[in-house]
């Protein structure tokens, strides 16, 4: 089945990590952190607007609200997300900032190592935070990590990504969005590039197609009816974003992802 981003859902209580042979993901963020550890071969990815890549060896992390996505390429790694609940601590000082280089090498194998442990140990609440705070340490300090200033992510951006999950699927305008929050449509479209990496409209796509996708597969709505209860205008507006976001027309998608 196609691995889309539903797998990298945002309502975590705990950390989770899994093993993946491919990382392949469409635009996505999360409140919490999210590290991948490449074990073998190399994955490209988009953060936060950065075109990177890792090798193995190397590790990826995104912070808080930041935009990501990975490419096509398999090649086997851990993956871990870990929610703020699971670090208070940290929480305040994670979502106000940002990872300076997002990926970093692991010469020693010690966040290999971590990630094994946090992989394997689920049920010990105890010690899967002890866990969690130690990846989040040591990926800071190997990544950097700065805090943001002026209008901070952890401010404006939250309630901005906050609106928008909750109303993609009605009108929407990069006018009226700004005008809700305050600001200039200039301004508030600068913040928004700057700080989730995509433009609001592209981003309001990602959201619409995301739903698109999940209903494409789990209902058997007409595709009219998918693309309108999505918040798309027309069925041409549809599949030209679903394309261009999943490479696949929605057919192609609902074959791949049934099969």
């Amino acid at each position: 089945m196609l691995e889309t981003f539903e797998k990298y859902r945002d309502d975590l209580s705990r950390a989770e990590a899994w093993r993946s042979d491919r990382v392949s993901c469409i635009p996505h963020y999360h409140t919490g952190v999210e590290i991948v550890y490449v074990l073998e071969g190399r994955v490209s990815a988009i953060i936060g607007g950065r075109a990177l890549t890792a090798d193995a060896g190397q590790a990826i992390v995104s912070g808080s609200y930041t935009v990501h996505a990975y490419g096509e390429e398999k090649a086997p790694a851990i993956v871990a997300i870990i929610p703020p609940c699971e670090t208070p601590a940290l929480q305040k000082r994670l979502i106000a900032g940002r990872f300076v280089n997002p990926v970093f090498s692991d010469e020693d194998d010690h966040l290999k190592q971590m990630m094994q442990l946090l992989l394997s140990e689920q049920e010990d609440a105890v010690v899967r935070a002890g866990l969690s705070a130690a990846v989040l340490g040591f990926a800071m300090r190997k990544a950097g990590f700065e805090t943001m200033a002026g209008d901070d992510k952890g401010g404006l951006m939250a309630q901005v990504l906050r609106y928008l999950s909750e109303n993609y699927a009605q009108p929407l305008s990069v006018e009226h969005m700004a005008a809700h929050f305050g600001y200039s449509r200039s301004r508030f479209s600068h913040l928004f590039k700057a700080n989730i990496g995509v433009s609001v409209p592209r981003y309001i796509n990602i959201l619409r197609c995301r739903d698109a996708a999940e209903a494409l597969l789990n209902t058997d709505l007409p595709v009219v009816d998918i693309a309108i209860n999505a918040g798309f205008n027309n069925t041409h507006t549809f599949y030209t974003s679903f394309r261009e976001l999943y490479h696949m027309t929605p057919g192609e998608y609902v074959k791949t992802g049934r099969s």
